[in-house]
C-alpha cells in the first residue's frame, strides 16, 4: 500500500459543537488523529501518518502558516517513504491555500524531479465532526483514495477533493456558502490538455521567506468611496481592484488608482467581482495597471503576493499573470 501523510490545519472538518447540529460550532477543535481513528476504512486504502500543523479556522490562516506548510510538504515529498500528501483545511480560504501551494511546491526543492510524481490533495467539510451527518469522513476518504490513484499515475498536480469531485487548485473556487457540494472548477484560459505545461512552470522560491508582502483587495460598488483606495495604498505593497463588469469603476476610483500607481509606486491589479469572464490588458481603464485575466480577486491576491517577492515592476508582474493564468 501507498504511504500517505495527512497534514491537519483545522477547519470545519475538525469543528465541534452541539451534537447533531450543523451550525454554531467552533472550527479546529478536534485533533486530527481523533478524526482519522473514526474512519476505519482508511486502513484499507493506505498506510496513514498524521501531523497536526495547526488547528485553526481557515479565516485565520496567514502567509507564515502557508510558508511553513509548503516547506513541510516539500520535506515530506522528498522522502522515499512518502507517496503523497492530504491536507485537511477549512473551506473558506481553501482555494487560496491551494493556489499558493500549486505556485510554490518545488520552488526550493533540491530536485523538483524527486517530488514530481507525488500529488498533494486538499479536503475539508461543510459540516462539523459533531453534526448528525458530517461530510468530513467521506471527503477525507475520497481525498486519500485520490492521492493513491494520482500517485500511481505520477500526477504532481495540487488538487482539491470535495463532494466526490477532484478539482485543479488553479481553477477551483468555493461557489456556495452552505451546500455540501460547495466547490467547482471555473473557467480558465488554460485548457485541460495544456495544464501539465502550466504545472511544469518554475515555482516561486519561498525557501528564504518567513512571510509574504501584504496586499489589499478592494471591492468596487456603486458610489463607493475613493478614499478607500488611497487609504489602502498607504498600508499595502499592492492593490487588487474587484471591479464591476469587465473590471470597471468610477472616475473617482480611477483618479485614486492613478495616484496609487504614480505616487505610491505600488502595483494595482484589476480583477472583477463577476464569477466568470476575463480582464485583459487592452481594456484597462488606468495606464500601468495590471490585468488579472480570469483569476478571481482572492486568487489574484495570492499571485500578487508571490510576484512581489520577485519584482514590483507592473510590466513584469503583468507577464507573471499572463504566464500563470
Amino acid at each position: 500500500m501507498k504511504n500517505i501523510v495527512i497534514l491537519a490545519t483545522g477547519g470545519t472538518i475538525a469543528g465541534a459543537g452541539e451534537l447533531g447540529k450543523n451550525i454554531g460550532y467552533k472550527s479546529g477543535s478536534i485533533k486530527a488523529q481523533t478524526l482519522i481513528d473514526a474512519i476505519p476504512e482508511l486502513k484499507n486504502v493506505a498506510n496513514i501518518c498524521v501531523e497536526q500543523v495547526c488547528n485553526i479556522n481557515s479565516d485565520d490562516v496567514t502567509s507564515e502558516i502557508w510558508i511553513a506548510l509548503a516547506k513541510r510538504i516539500q520535506e515530506l515529498l522528498l522522502r522515499d517513504d512518502v507517496d503523497g500528501i492530504v491536507i485537511m483545511h477549512g473551506t473558506d480560504t481553501m482555494e487560496e491555500t491551494a493556489l499558493f501551494l500549486s505556485l510554490t511546491l518545488g520552488g526550493s526543492a533540491p530536485s523538483a524531479a524527486e517530488i514530481a510524481a507525488k500529488p498533494v490533495i486538499m479536503t475539508g467539510s461543510m459540516r462539523p465532526a459533531t453534526a448528525a451527518e458530517p461530510d468530513g469522513p467521506a471527503n477525507l476518504l475520497f481525498a486519500v483514495k485520490s492521492v493513491v490513484e494520482m500517485s500511481a499515475k505520477n500526477d504532481a498536480t495540487v488538487y482539491v477533493a470535495f463532494a466526490g469531485k477532484l478539482m485543479d487548485a488553479r481553477l477551483v473556487q468555493k461557489i456556495h456558502a452552505n451546500d455540501l457540494d460547495a466547490f467547482a472548477e471555473l473557467s480558465s484560459r488554460t485548457s485541460f490538455r495544456d495544464r501539465h505545461l502550466v504545472n511544469a512552470k518554475k515555482s516561486f522560491d519561498i525557501s528564504n521567506l518567513r512571510e509574504l508582502p501584504r496586499v489589499t483587495v478592494l471591492y468596487f460598488n456603486a458610489d463607493a468611496d475613493a478614499e478607500l483606495v488611497r487609504f489602502a495604498a498607504e498600508r499595502s505593497a499592492g492593490l487588487i481592484i474587484a471591479g464591476a463588469g469587465a473590471g470597471e469603476f468610477s472616475r473617482a476610483w480611477a483618479d485614486a488608482i492613478t495616484d496609487a500607481v504614480a505616487e505610491k509606486n505600488i502595483p494595482v491589479v484589476i480583477s472583477t467581482r463577476i464569477n466568470r469572464g476575463s480582464i485583459v490588458p487592452e481594456q484597462l481603464l488606468v495606464p500601468e495597471t495590471i490585468a488579472a485575466y480570469d483569476l478571481p480577486p482572492a486568487k489574484v491576491a495570492v499571485l500578487l503576493r508571490l510576484a512581489l517577492t520577485v519584482t514590483n515592476d507592473p510590466a513584469e508582474i503583468q507577464k507573471i499573470y499572463q504566464m500563470y493564468t
